[in-house]
């Protein structure tokens, strides 16, 4: 109550500076032999003309709060809420100003409807700057409350990174170390090892590297693919995995090292109870300006009973930090097949690198 009180007051005395102006001129502007227009007329048409602006902006601010464009439809909806206020705020504010006409000058009448188009322009100018300021400062605040949100958890995180790395420079080594042995034997035996070593050298790289939050789809399935290869060498033909994607997807941004979790979820839990293959799908497409991607496996699925702790650790933290980077503009669900199997679901803006 205290803040919207002041938020009032600052609106009261911003609108009172173009009436106080407006007094001061007429005023100042008077000329010899004519009566000058009195202060009470000018007070009048100064108040009706710049204090219901102090009234609608609160509506704006609210209208601008609770917008969430994330879509076309969204942005199309708040364009049609913002349109329907400033309509009905001109005919009022039109209505008024003619009744204040009438009131002072009843000699001087003209239609309602002339008076409410001669404010149209003004009107729709100036709605639409209180609407602009007021998303700009709203866009900077969401801004600075994720970046409140993601500064405890990128903490954390690192913390995390620090207690499990045990010195990638001294694995590198080592790593590079074998590599040179087994390039130095020249056997043919060694060549899937040798390649798993490099693939697991080149995605330990990308995994400790310094990285923003936000990362082109290409970054991320080149991961993606190098994590399968190792995969693919350790469990050989027990490994069906199937990636698509669509080329437009690759510009993407997406949070990095998203991917991976899912993939580790679903080898950990995809195991198929008729053969003990790991059967499992990775799929990323589009839909206008959204990018949709699904994980699918061919395990038991998830038991609905158990919802809340059958998630893996990987999953909640995605789950959490999608909710950290995208509000309500993203969705995560966790769905199991009618022929068996988890499917994650996951919908995100499309948002170009």
């Amino acid at each position: 109550m205290r803040s919207r009180l002041r938020y009032a007051a600052i609106a009261i005395l911003i609108a009172s500076v173009p009436v106080m102006l407006m007094v001061l001129a007429a005023s100042g502007r008077g000329e010899p032999g004519m009566k000058p227009e009195p202060l009470g007329h000018t007070l009048a048409y100064g108040a009706v003309l710049w204090y219901p602006w102090a009234i609608v902006a609160p509506f704006i601010d609210r209208l601008v709060r609770r917008s969430r464009p994330d879509s076309r439809w969204d942005r199309a909806r708040d364009i049609a809420r913002h349109a329907a206020l400033a309509l009905a705020f001109i005919v009022v504010h039109g209505s008024v100003m003619q009744a204040v006409s009438v009131a002072f000058e009843p000699e001087v009448r003209r239609p309602l409807s002339r008076a409410i188009t001669s404010e149209l322009l003004p009107d729709v100018i100036l709605y639409s700057a209180i609407a602009i300021g007021f998303t700009v400062a709203e866009t900077r605040r969401r801004h600075a409350e994720i970046a409140g949100r993601l500064q405890a958890q990128v903490a954390e995180a690192r913390l995390d990174a620090l207690r499990q790395q045990l010195n990638p420079h001294f694995l590198f080594n080592t790593l590079n170390h074998i590599v040179s042995e087994l390039r130095s034997l020249r056997s043919r035996d060694v060549e899937p090892a040798l390649r798993m070593l490099l693939a697991l050298s080149d995605l330990l790289r990308d995994v400790l590297r310094e990285r923003a939050q936000l990362i082109p789809m290409r970054d991320e399935m080149r991961m993606v693919e190098r994590y399968l290869e190792i995969e693919r060498a350790r469990f050989g033909d027990r490994l069906q995995a199937e990636v698509t994607f669509e080329p437009r997807t690759l510009d993407a941004l997406v949070p990095s090292l998203m991917l991976q979790p899912l993939l580790e979820n679903a080898m950990r839990h995809g195991v198929s109870a008729a053969d003990g293959r790991c059967r499992l799908s990775l799929q990323v497409r589009t839909r206008d300006d959204r990018i949709l991607i699904e994980v699918r496996d061919a395990g038991p699925g998830m038991d609905p009973a158990r919802r809340d702790n059958s998630n893996g650790v990987g999953l909640r933290n995605t789950a959490e930090r999608l909710k950290y980077l995208y509000g309500s503009g993203h969705t995560f669900d966790l769905k199991t097949l009618e022929d068996g199997g988890l499917l994650v679901a996951i919908d995100l803006p499309f948002r170009r690198s």
